[in-house]
Protein backbone atom coordinates (compact mmCIF):
# COMPACT_ATOMS: atom_id res chain seq x y z
CA UNK A 1 0.00 0.00 0.00
CA UNK A 2 0.98 3.69 -0.37
CA UNK A 3 1.45 5.77 2.75
CA UNK A 4 2.61 9.33 2.49
CA UNK A 5 3.40 8.80 -1.15
CA UNK A 6 6.17 6.22 -0.39
CA UNK A 7 6.10 2.40 -1.13
CA UNK A 8 6.16 0.22 1.96
CA UNK A 9 6.77 -3.57 2.01
CA UNK A 10 4.20 -5.89 3.53
CA UNK A 11 4.42 -6.01 7.31
CA UNK A 12 4.86 -9.82 7.26
CA UNK A 13 7.80 -9.75 4.90
CA UNK A 14 10.24 -8.15 7.35
CA UNK A 15 10.46 -6.78 10.83
CA UNK A 16 9.63 -3.22 11.57
CA UNK A 17 12.34 -0.62 11.95
CA UNK A 18 11.67 -0.38 15.66
CA UNK A 19 12.01 -4.17 16.08
CA UNK A 20 15.29 -4.26 14.18
CA UNK A 21 16.77 -1.45 16.23
CA UNK A 22 15.63 -3.35 19.35
CA UNK A 23 17.40 -6.53 18.22
CA UNK A 24 20.64 -4.66 17.62
CA UNK A 25 20.49 -3.07 21.06
CA UNK A 26 19.79 -6.42 22.78
CA UNK A 27 22.64 -8.14 20.96
CA UNK A 28 25.12 -5.49 21.96
CA UNK A 29 24.04 -5.62 25.60
CA UNK A 30 24.22 -9.44 25.66
CA UNK A 31 27.72 -9.55 24.29
CA UNK A 32 28.87 -6.90 26.72
CA UNK A 33 27.50 -8.91 29.63
CA UNK A 34 29.13 -12.11 28.42
CA UNK A 35 32.48 -10.35 28.06
CA UNK A 36 33.51 -12.73 25.30
CA UNK A 37 34.45 -9.96 22.92
CA UNK A 38 35.71 -6.43 23.05
CA UNK A 39 33.00 -3.76 22.77
CA UNK A 40 32.30 -3.06 19.15
CA UNK A 41 33.29 0.33 17.86
CA UNK A 42 30.77 2.92 16.67
CA UNK A 43 31.90 2.32 13.11
CA UNK A 44 31.19 -1.43 13.44
CA UNK A 45 27.78 -0.82 14.94
CA UNK A 46 26.94 1.68 12.20
CA UNK A 47 28.06 -0.84 9.54
CA UNK A 48 25.89 -3.58 11.07
CA UNK A 49 22.99 -1.11 11.30
CA UNK A 50 23.35 -0.19 7.63
CA UNK A 51 23.49 -3.84 6.55
CA UNK A 52 20.35 -4.67 8.50
CA UNK A 53 18.44 -1.61 7.26
CA UNK A 54 16.34 -1.64 4.05
CA UNK A 55 17.89 0.18 1.11
CA UNK A 56 15.09 2.75 0.89
CA UNK A 57 15.71 3.82 4.51
CA UNK A 58 19.35 4.47 3.82
CA UNK A 59 18.50 6.46 0.73
CA UNK A 60 15.98 8.53 2.65
CA UNK A 61 18.44 9.22 5.45
CA UNK A 62 21.15 10.31 3.04
CA UNK A 63 18.77 12.67 1.27
CA UNK A 64 17.63 14.15 4.56
CA UNK A 65 21.22 14.83 5.54
CA UNK A 66 21.88 16.50 2.20
CA UNK A 67 18.77 18.70 2.58
CA UNK A 68 19.83 19.66 6.11
CA UNK A 69 23.32 20.61 4.93
CA UNK A 70 21.87 22.74 2.13
CA UNK A 71 19.52 24.47 4.55
CA UNK A 72 22.38 25.26 6.90
CA UNK A 73 24.43 26.48 3.97
CA UNK A 74 21.61 28.89 3.02
CA UNK A 75 21.32 30.17 6.56
CA UNK A 76 25.00 30.97 6.76
CA UNK A 77 25.06 32.58 3.34
CA UNK A 78 26.00 36.24 3.51
CA UNK A 79 22.92 38.50 3.57
CA UNK A 80 23.17 41.64 1.47
CA UNK A 81 23.04 44.92 3.29
CA UNK A 82 19.63 46.59 3.50
CA UNK A 83 19.01 49.18 0.79
CA UNK A 84 17.11 52.26 1.94
CA UNK A 85 15.00 54.20 -0.56
CA UNK A 86 14.01 57.68 0.49
CA UNK A 87 11.21 59.27 -1.56
CA UNK A 88 9.78 62.75 -1.25
CA UNK A 89 7.16 64.85 -2.96
CA UNK A 90 6.76 68.53 -3.51
CA UNK A 91 5.69 70.43 -0.44
CA UNK A 92 1.99 70.64 0.08
CA UNK A 93 1.14 67.52 -1.94
CA UNK A 94 -0.01 64.53 0.06
CA UNK A 95 0.68 61.34 -1.87
CA UNK A 96 0.42 58.88 0.99
CA UNK A 97 -2.81 57.43 -0.34
CA UNK A 98 -1.92 57.31 -4.03
CA UNK A 99 -2.62 53.58 -4.25
CA UNK A 100 -5.88 53.80 -2.36
CA UNK A 101 -9.15 54.23 -4.16
CA UNK A 102 -10.88 56.76 -1.94
CA UNK A 103 -14.35 57.55 -3.20
CA UNK A 104 -16.36 60.23 -1.41
CA UNK A 105 -19.48 58.70 0.12
CA UNK A 106 -22.92 60.04 -0.67
CA UNK A 107 -25.50 60.30 2.07
CA UNK A 108 -28.33 57.87 1.48
CA UNK A 109 -30.99 60.50 2.06
CA UNK A 110 -29.50 62.70 -0.68
CA UNK A 111 -29.46 60.11 -3.46
CA UNK A 112 -32.54 58.30 -4.76
CA UNK A 113 -32.46 54.61 -3.94
CA UNK A 114 -32.63 53.62 -7.59
CA UNK A 115 -29.40 55.44 -8.38
CA UNK A 116 -26.24 54.19 -6.71
CA UNK A 117 -22.87 55.41 -7.90
CA UNK A 118 -20.12 52.88 -7.23
CA UNK A 119 -16.56 53.64 -8.31
CA UNK A 120 -14.40 50.66 -9.27
CA UNK A 121 -10.70 50.53 -10.02
CA UNK A 122 -10.42 54.26 -10.59
CA UNK A 123 -7.17 55.93 -9.55
CA UNK A 124 -7.32 58.74 -7.05
CA UNK A 125 -5.68 61.70 -8.77
CA UNK A 126 -6.21 64.67 -6.49
CA UNK A 127 -7.15 65.32 -2.89
CA UNK A 128 -10.92 65.89 -2.83
CA UNK A 129 -10.56 68.23 0.12
CA UNK A 130 -8.09 70.49 -1.64
CA UNK A 131 -9.32 73.87 -2.78
CA UNK A 132 -8.70 74.98 -6.37
CA UNK A 133 -5.12 76.00 -6.85
CA UNK A 134 -4.30 79.65 -7.21
CA UNK A 135 -0.70 78.88 -8.13
CA UNK A 136 0.24 80.31 -11.53
CA UNK A 137 0.94 77.85 -14.30
CA UNK A 138 4.34 79.44 -14.97
CA UNK A 139 4.63 78.36 -18.57
CA UNK A 140 6.67 80.22 -21.14
CA UNK A 141 4.24 80.80 -23.99
CA UNK A 142 6.61 82.88 -26.08
CA UNK A 143 9.19 80.14 -26.21
CA UNK A 144 6.69 77.82 -27.87
CA UNK A 145 5.04 80.25 -30.22
CA UNK A 146 7.17 79.39 -33.23
CA UNK A 147 7.20 75.67 -32.64
CA UNK A 148 4.79 72.98 -33.65
CA UNK A 149 2.12 72.06 -31.15
CA UNK A 150 3.02 68.92 -29.21
CA UNK A 151 1.00 65.82 -29.88
CA UNK A 152 -1.06 64.56 -26.98
CA UNK A 153 -1.91 60.96 -27.71
CA UNK A 154 -5.22 59.42 -26.72
CA UNK A 155 -8.84 60.36 -27.14
CA UNK A 156 -9.98 63.92 -27.98
CA UNK A 157 -10.65 64.28 -24.23
CA UNK A 158 -7.06 63.41 -23.25
CA UNK A 159 -6.04 67.05 -23.02
CA UNK A 160 -8.00 67.42 -19.79
CA UNK A 161 -5.59 65.18 -17.90
CA UNK A 162 -3.43 67.08 -15.38
CA UNK A 163 -0.20 66.23 -17.17
CA UNK A 164 -1.47 67.38 -20.55
CA UNK A 165 -3.26 70.59 -19.60
CA UNK A 166 -0.23 72.75 -18.96
CA UNK A 167 1.47 71.57 -22.14
CA UNK A 168 -1.57 72.44 -24.23
CA UNK A 169 -2.20 75.76 -22.50
CA UNK A 170 1.31 76.86 -23.43
CA UNK A 171 1.22 75.36 -26.91
CA UNK A 172 -2.10 76.90 -27.95
CA UNK A 173 -1.73 80.39 -26.53
CA UNK A 174 -3.21 80.20 -23.06
CA UNK A 175 -1.65 81.89 -20.05
CA UNK A 176 -1.83 82.23 -16.29
CA UNK A 177 -4.78 84.61 -16.48
CA UNK A 178 -6.92 82.33 -18.63
CA UNK A 179 -6.48 79.39 -16.28
CA UNK A 180 -6.98 81.50 -13.18
CA UNK A 181 -10.21 82.81 -14.71
CA UNK A 182 -11.36 79.22 -15.20
CA UNK A 183 -10.59 78.50 -11.55
CA UNK A 184 -12.63 81.47 -10.36
CA UNK A 185 -15.53 80.50 -12.62
CA UNK A 186 -15.60 76.96 -11.23
CA UNK A 187 -15.56 78.34 -7.70
CA UNK A 188 -18.60 80.44 -8.52
CA UNK A 189 -20.41 77.50 -10.13
CA UNK A 190 -19.69 75.28 -7.12
CA UNK A 191 -21.26 77.88 -4.82
CA UNK A 192 -24.45 77.84 -6.90
CA UNK A 193 -25.09 74.10 -6.53
CA UNK A 194 -28.25 73.58 -4.51
CA UNK A 195 -27.37 71.75 -1.29
CA UNK A 196 -30.68 69.89 -1.22
CA UNK A 197 -31.18 68.94 -4.87
CA UNK A 198 -27.47 68.88 -5.85
CA UNK A 199 -28.47 70.58 -9.12
CA UNK A 200 -28.20 74.07 -10.60
CA UNK A 201 -30.82 76.60 -11.63
CA UNK A 202 -31.18 79.05 -14.51
CA UNK A 203 -33.00 81.54 -12.28
CA UNK A 204 -30.84 81.82 -9.16
CA UNK A 205 -29.88 82.10 -6.31
CA UNK A 206 -27.35 84.41 -7.96
CA UNK A 207 -28.11 87.85 -9.35
CA UNK A 208 -29.46 88.30 -12.87
CA UNK A 209 -30.98 84.86 -13.20
CA UNK A 210 -32.82 83.80 -16.33
CA UNK A 211 -36.50 84.32 -16.99
CA UNK A 212 -37.23 80.60 -17.42
CA UNK A 213 -36.30 77.72 -15.14
CA UNK A 214 -34.66 74.52 -16.38
CA UNK A 215 -32.59 72.71 -13.77
CA UNK A 216 -31.50 69.95 -16.13
CA UNK A 217 -30.10 72.42 -18.69
CA UNK A 218 -28.41 74.48 -15.97
CA UNK A 219 -26.89 71.34 -14.45
CA UNK A 220 -25.72 70.07 -17.83
CA UNK A 221 -23.97 73.36 -18.55
CA UNK A 222 -22.32 73.42 -15.11
CA UNK A 223 -21.13 69.82 -15.42
CA UNK A 224 -19.66 70.52 -18.86
CA UNK A 225 -17.64 73.35 -17.30
CA UNK A 226 -16.33 71.17 -14.46
CA UNK A 227 -15.60 68.21 -16.71
CA UNK A 228 -13.96 70.45 -19.30
CA UNK A 229 -11.31 71.26 -16.69
CA UNK A 230 -10.76 67.57 -15.91
CA UNK A 231 -13.07 67.11 -12.92
CA UNK A 232 -14.82 63.74 -12.78
CA UNK A 233 -16.45 61.63 -10.08
CA UNK A 234 -13.04 60.33 -9.02
CA UNK A 235 -10.56 63.12 -9.67
CA UNK A 236 -10.22 66.86 -9.45
CA UNK A 237 -10.91 69.36 -6.66
CA UNK A 238 -14.62 69.37 -7.58
CA UNK A 239 -15.15 65.63 -7.80
CA UNK A 240 -17.63 65.68 -4.91
CA UNK A 241 -19.66 68.40 -6.64
CA UNK A 242 -19.70 66.38 -9.86
CA UNK A 243 -20.54 63.09 -8.17
CA UNK A 244 -23.48 64.47 -6.19
CA UNK A 245 -24.96 66.02 -9.32
CA UNK A 246 -24.69 62.84 -11.38
CA UNK A 247 -26.29 60.82 -8.60
CA UNK A 248 -29.44 62.88 -8.98
CA UNK A 249 -29.37 63.27 -12.77
CA UNK A 250 -29.09 59.56 -13.57
CA UNK A 251 -32.28 59.00 -11.59
CA UNK A 252 -34.10 61.35 -13.99
CA UNK A 253 -33.56 59.21 -17.08
CA UNK A 254 -36.63 57.45 -18.44
CA UNK A 255 -36.54 53.93 -19.94
CA UNK A 256 -36.60 55.40 -23.46
CA UNK A 257 -33.37 57.25 -22.74
CA UNK A 258 -34.70 60.80 -22.48
CA UNK A 259 -34.19 62.74 -19.26
CA UNK A 260 -37.09 64.11 -17.24
CA UNK A 261 -36.91 67.89 -17.43
CA UNK A 262 -40.04 68.93 -15.56
CA UNK A 263 -42.46 71.67 -16.55
CA UNK A 264 -40.53 73.74 -19.06
CA UNK A 265 -41.28 75.26 -22.47
CA UNK A 266 -41.46 72.70 -25.28
CA UNK A 267 -38.18 73.75 -26.90
CA UNK A 268 -36.30 73.18 -23.64
CA UNK A 269 -36.79 69.41 -23.63
CA UNK A 270 -34.53 68.60 -26.56
CA UNK A 271 -31.95 71.27 -25.76
CA UNK A 272 -31.66 69.81 -22.27
CA UNK A 273 -31.42 66.24 -23.52
CA UNK A 274 -28.67 67.07 -26.00
CA UNK A 275 -26.64 69.00 -23.42
CA UNK A 276 -26.88 66.38 -20.68
CA UNK A 277 -26.10 63.64 -23.22
CA UNK A 278 -22.85 65.42 -24.13
CA UNK A 279 -21.93 65.62 -20.45
CA UNK A 280 -22.90 61.98 -19.84
CA UNK A 281 -20.85 60.66 -22.77
CA UNK A 282 -17.90 62.76 -21.61
CA UNK A 283 -18.15 61.35 -18.10
CA UNK A 284 -18.17 57.79 -19.39
CA UNK A 285 -15.33 58.55 -21.80
CA UNK A 286 -13.19 60.11 -19.06
CA UNK A 287 -13.81 57.48 -16.37
CA UNK A 288 -14.94 54.32 -18.19
CA UNK A 289 -17.08 53.70 -15.14
CA UNK A 290 -19.75 51.20 -16.26
CA UNK A 291 -22.44 53.01 -14.27
CA UNK A 292 -22.49 55.66 -17.02
CA UNK A 293 -22.24 53.37 -20.04
CA UNK A 294 -25.80 52.08 -20.24
CA UNK A 295 -27.41 55.48 -19.54
CA UNK A 296 -25.17 57.02 -22.20
CA UNK A 297 -26.13 54.37 -24.74
CA UNK A 298 -29.82 54.90 -24.02
CA UNK A 299 -29.46 58.67 -24.32
CA UNK A 300 -27.69 58.31 -27.67
CA UNK A 301 -30.30 55.84 -28.90
CA UNK A 302 -33.00 58.40 -28.15
CA UNK A 303 -31.02 61.08 -29.99
CA UNK A 304 -30.64 58.90 -33.08
CA UNK A 305 -34.30 57.90 -33.08
CA UNK A 306 -35.47 61.51 -32.75
CA UNK A 307 -33.48 62.78 -35.76
CA UNK A 308 -35.76 64.52 -38.25
CA UNK A 309 -36.45 63.56 -41.88
CA UNK A 310 -34.13 66.33 -43.13
CA UNK A 311 -31.26 65.12 -40.94
CA UNK A 312 -31.61 67.77 -38.24
CA UNK A 313 -33.25 68.01 -34.82
CA UNK A 314 -36.06 70.22 -33.61
CA UNK A 315 -38.12 70.66 -30.44
CA UNK A 316 -39.90 67.33 -30.90
CA UNK A 317 -38.73 63.96 -32.26
CA UNK A 318 -38.97 63.45 -36.00
CA UNK A 319 -39.59 67.09 -36.95
CA UNK A 320 -37.61 69.10 -39.55
CA UNK A 321 -34.55 70.48 -37.80
CA UNK A 322 -32.97 73.82 -36.98
CA UNK A 323 -29.24 74.59 -36.91
CA UNK A 324 -29.05 75.50 -33.23
CA UNK A 325 -30.64 72.29 -31.97
CA UNK A 326 -28.79 70.19 -34.55
CA UNK A 327 -25.43 71.53 -33.41
CA UNK A 328 -26.01 70.32 -29.85
CA UNK A 329 -27.15 66.87 -31.00
CA UNK A 330 -24.23 66.64 -33.41
CA UNK A 331 -21.87 67.24 -30.49
CA UNK A 332 -23.73 64.61 -28.46
CA UNK A 333 -23.11 61.99 -31.15
CA UNK A 334 -19.46 63.02 -31.46
CA UNK A 335 -19.04 62.85 -27.69
CA UNK A 336 -20.39 59.31 -27.85
CA UNK A 337 -17.78 58.44 -30.46
CA UNK A 338 -15.07 59.95 -28.26
CA UNK A 339 -16.27 57.62 -25.50
CA UNK A 340 -16.18 54.66 -27.92
CA UNK A 341 -19.96 54.31 -27.99
CA UNK A 342 -20.95 53.26 -31.53
CA UNK A 343 -22.96 55.71 -33.63
CA UNK A 344 -24.43 54.70 -37.02
CA UNK A 345 -22.62 56.34 -39.92
CA UNK A 346 -26.00 57.09 -41.46
CA UNK A 347 -26.74 59.57 -38.67
CA UNK A 348 -23.76 61.69 -39.73
CA UNK A 349 -24.68 61.39 -43.40
CA UNK A 350 -28.09 62.80 -42.57
CA UNK A 351 -26.53 65.68 -40.62
CA UNK A 352 -24.46 66.53 -43.68
CA UNK A 353 -27.65 66.55 -45.73
CA UNK A 354 -29.22 68.98 -43.28
CA UNK A 355 -26.15 71.24 -43.42
CA UNK A 356 -26.39 71.31 -47.20
CA UNK A 357 -30.01 72.32 -46.82
CA UNK A 358 -29.34 75.37 -44.63
CA UNK A 359 -26.00 76.36 -46.21
CA UNK A 360 -25.37 79.67 -47.98
CA UNK A 361 -22.35 81.10 -49.81
CA UNK A 362 -21.37 77.61 -50.96
CA UNK A 363 -21.20 76.42 -47.35
CA UNK A 364 -19.36 79.37 -45.84
CA UNK A 365 -22.48 80.55 -43.95
CA UNK A 366 -25.52 78.82 -42.45
CA UNK A 367 -29.08 79.69 -41.61
CA UNK A 368 -31.21 78.70 -38.67
CA UNK A 369 -33.81 76.88 -40.78
CA UNK A 370 -35.06 76.35 -44.29
CA UNK A 371 -38.80 75.84 -43.91
CA UNK A 372 -39.38 76.40 -47.61
CA UNK A 373 -37.02 74.47 -49.86
CA UNK A 374 -37.80 76.85 -52.70
CA UNK A 375 -36.43 79.78 -50.71
CA UNK A 376 -33.16 80.61 -49.01
CA UNK A 377 -32.44 79.64 -45.39
CA UNK A 378 -33.72 82.06 -42.78
CA UNK A 379 -31.90 83.77 -39.89
CA UNK A 380 -28.32 83.55 -41.13
CA UNK A 381 -26.28 84.67 -38.11
CA UNK A 382 -22.73 84.42 -36.85
CA UNK A 383 -23.82 81.97 -34.14
CA UNK A 384 -25.46 79.39 -36.39
CA UNK A 385 -22.85 79.90 -39.12
CA UNK A 386 -20.09 79.05 -36.65
CA UNK A 387 -22.16 76.11 -35.43
CA UNK A 388 -22.54 74.85 -38.99
CA UNK A 389 -18.82 75.19 -39.71
CA UNK A 390 -17.95 73.31 -36.52
CA UNK A 391 -20.20 70.48 -37.64
CA UNK A 392 -18.46 70.44 -41.02
CA UNK A 393 -15.09 70.18 -39.29
CA UNK A 394 -16.22 67.18 -37.28
CA UNK A 395 -17.76 65.62 -40.38
CA UNK A 396 -14.57 65.69 -42.40
CA UNK A 397 -13.95 69.01 -44.13
CA UNK A 398 -10.20 69.54 -44.49
CA UNK A 399 -8.54 72.45 -42.72
CA UNK A 400 -7.70 74.09 -46.05
CA UNK A 401 -11.15 73.67 -47.60
CA UNK A 402 -11.91 77.00 -49.37
CA UNK A 403 -15.46 77.00 -47.97
CA UNK A 404 -14.16 76.64 -44.43
CA UNK A 405 -11.52 79.33 -44.93
CA UNK A 406 -14.11 81.73 -46.35
CA UNK A 407 -16.47 81.00 -43.48
CA UNK A 408 -13.80 81.61 -40.85
CA UNK A 409 -12.91 84.96 -42.42
CA UNK A 410 -16.55 85.99 -42.10
CA UNK A 411 -16.57 84.94 -38.44
CA UNK A 412 -13.55 87.13 -37.75
CA UNK A 413 -14.93 90.24 -39.43
CA UNK A 414 -15.67 91.88 -36.07
CA UNK A 415 -13.62 91.98 -32.85
CA UNK A 416 -14.65 90.29 -29.63
CA UNK A 417 -16.05 93.24 -27.69
CA UNK A 418 -17.84 93.01 -24.34
CA UNK A 419 -18.35 96.73 -23.89
CA UNK A 420 -21.65 96.79 -25.78
CA UNK A 421 -24.00 94.11 -27.07
CA UNK A 422 -22.69 90.63 -26.40
CA UNK A 423 -23.20 87.21 -27.93
CA UNK A 424 -21.51 84.58 -25.78
CA UNK A 425 -23.28 81.81 -27.68
CA UNK A 426 -21.77 82.89 -31.01
CA UNK A 427 -18.33 83.47 -29.48
CA UNK A 428 -18.41 79.98 -27.97
CA UNK A 429 -18.74 78.42 -31.42
CA UNK A 430 -16.29 80.82 -33.09
CA UNK A 431 -13.72 79.87 -30.46
CA UNK A 432 -14.05 76.18 -31.25
CA UNK A 433 -13.91 76.61 -35.03
CA UNK A 434 -10.78 78.78 -34.86
CA UNK A 435 -9.12 76.51 -32.31
CA UNK A 436 -9.59 73.48 -34.52
CA UNK A 437 -8.28 75.20 -37.64
CA UNK A 438 -5.32 76.69 -35.71
CA UNK A 439 -2.87 78.87 -37.66
CA UNK A 440 -3.30 82.61 -38.02
CA UNK A 441 -7.10 82.41 -37.62
CA UNK A 442 -6.66 81.02 -34.13
CA UNK A 443 -3.95 83.56 -33.29
CA UNK A 444 -6.17 86.43 -34.33
CA UNK A 445 -9.10 85.22 -32.25
CA UNK A 446 -7.17 83.99 -29.24
CA UNK A 447 -5.13 87.19 -28.94
CA UNK A 448 -8.42 88.96 -28.16
CA UNK A 449 -10.20 86.27 -26.18
CA UNK A 450 -7.48 85.53 -23.63
CA UNK A 451 -7.48 89.18 -22.54
CA UNK A 452 -11.07 90.31 -23.07
CA UNK A 453 -12.75 87.49 -21.12
CA UNK A 454 -10.61 87.68 -17.96
CA UNK A 455 -10.95 91.47 -18.03
CA UNK A 456 -14.75 91.17 -18.03
CA UNK A 457 -14.97 88.60 -15.23
CA UNK A 458 -16.53 89.82 -11.98
CA UNK A 459 -13.68 90.27 -9.50
CA UNK A 460 -15.43 90.85 -6.18
CA UNK A 461 -18.63 90.30 -4.24
CA UNK A 462 -20.98 87.34 -4.23
CA UNK A 463 -20.77 86.97 -8.01
CA UNK A 464 -16.97 86.83 -8.09
CA UNK A 465 -15.89 84.53 -10.93
CA UNK A 466 -19.01 84.96 -13.09
CA UNK A 467 -19.78 87.02 -16.20
CA UNK A 468 -22.54 89.61 -16.30
CA UNK A 469 -25.37 88.61 -18.67
CA UNK A 470 -26.47 92.21 -19.25
CA UNK A 471 -26.76 93.08 -22.96
CA UNK A 472 -26.09 89.49 -23.99
CA UNK A 473 -28.28 88.14 -26.79
CA UNK A 474 -29.56 85.29 -24.59
CA UNK A 475 -28.72 86.77 -21.18
CA UNK A 476 -32.25 87.72 -20.15
CA UNK A 477 -33.59 84.22 -20.83
CA UNK A 478 -30.72 81.99 -19.71
CA UNK A 479 -29.16 84.28 -17.09
CA UNK A 480 -25.78 84.54 -15.42
CA UNK A 481 -25.08 80.81 -15.31
CA UNK A 482 -25.40 80.67 -19.11
CA UNK A 483 -22.91 83.47 -19.82
CA UNK A 484 -20.54 82.14 -17.16
CA UNK A 485 -20.55 78.62 -18.58
CA UNK A 486 -20.06 79.82 -22.15
CA UNK A 487 -17.11 81.99 -21.12
CA UNK A 488 -15.64 79.10 -19.15
CA UNK A 489 -15.87 76.74 -22.13
CA UNK A 490 -14.03 79.33 -24.22
CA UNK A 491 -11.20 79.64 -21.70
CA UNK A 492 -10.94 75.85 -21.38
CA UNK A 493 -10.61 75.52 -25.16
CA UNK A 494 -6.84 75.01 -25.00
CA UNK A 495 -7.32 71.51 -23.58
CA UNK A 496 -11.07 70.82 -23.60
CA UNK A 497 -10.95 69.02 -26.96
CA UNK A 498 -7.79 68.28 -28.90
CA UNK A 499 -7.71 70.14 -32.24
CA UNK A 500 -9.42 68.02 -34.89
CA UNK A 501 -6.78 68.48 -37.57
CA UNK A 502 -3.91 67.91 -35.16
CA UNK A 503 -5.46 64.54 -34.28
CA UNK A 504 -5.76 63.60 -37.95
CA UNK A 505 -2.27 64.86 -38.73
CA UNK A 506 -0.79 62.78 -35.92
CA UNK A 507 -1.99 59.66 -37.69
CA UNK A 508 0.06 60.66 -40.73
CA UNK A 509 2.98 62.08 -38.74
CA UNK A 510 2.08 65.60 -39.87
CA UNK A 511 1.29 68.54 -37.62
CA UNK A 512 -0.33 71.80 -38.67
CA UNK A 513 2.05 74.71 -38.60
CA UNK A 514 1.35 78.40 -38.20
CA UNK A 515 1.25 78.78 -41.97
CA UNK A 516 -2.41 77.76 -42.16
CA UNK A 517 -4.79 79.77 -44.31
CA UNK A 518 -5.70 83.27 -43.24
CA UNK A 519 -3.79 86.47 -42.74
CA UNK A 520 -2.57 88.39 -39.76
Amino acid sequence: MLVGGLPWKDANASKTEKEKLGDISSSVKKKNRQGKKEPESAETLFERFIRSTPAWTVSLSVHMVVVLILALWNVHHEIPKTIRLTMSFNAGVDRTDDKRVDIPSIASEEIPEETEIVMTNEPLVEDPEASPSEVPITVDVSSMASHEAPLVMGTPLAGREPGSKQILIAAHGGCDRTEQAVGKALEWLARQQNKKTDLWSLTGPYKDGGSQENQLAASAMALLAFQGAGNTTNQGPYRDVVQRAWGKILAKQNPDGVFEVGKVPLQHKHYSHAQITIALCEMYGMTKNPIYEEPARRAIAYAINSQGPDGGWRYEPGKPGDMSMTGWFMMALKSAEMAEIPVPAESFVQINNFLDLVAENDGARYGYQRPNHNKKPVAITKAVSAEGLLCRQYLGWKHDDPRLIAGVELLLDAPLDLSGEKDFYAWYYVTQVCHHIQGSAWKRWNSQMRDVLPDAQVESGSERGSWDPALDHWGSQAGRIFTTCMATYMLEVYYRHLPIYQQKASQNKIILSDTSHGSN
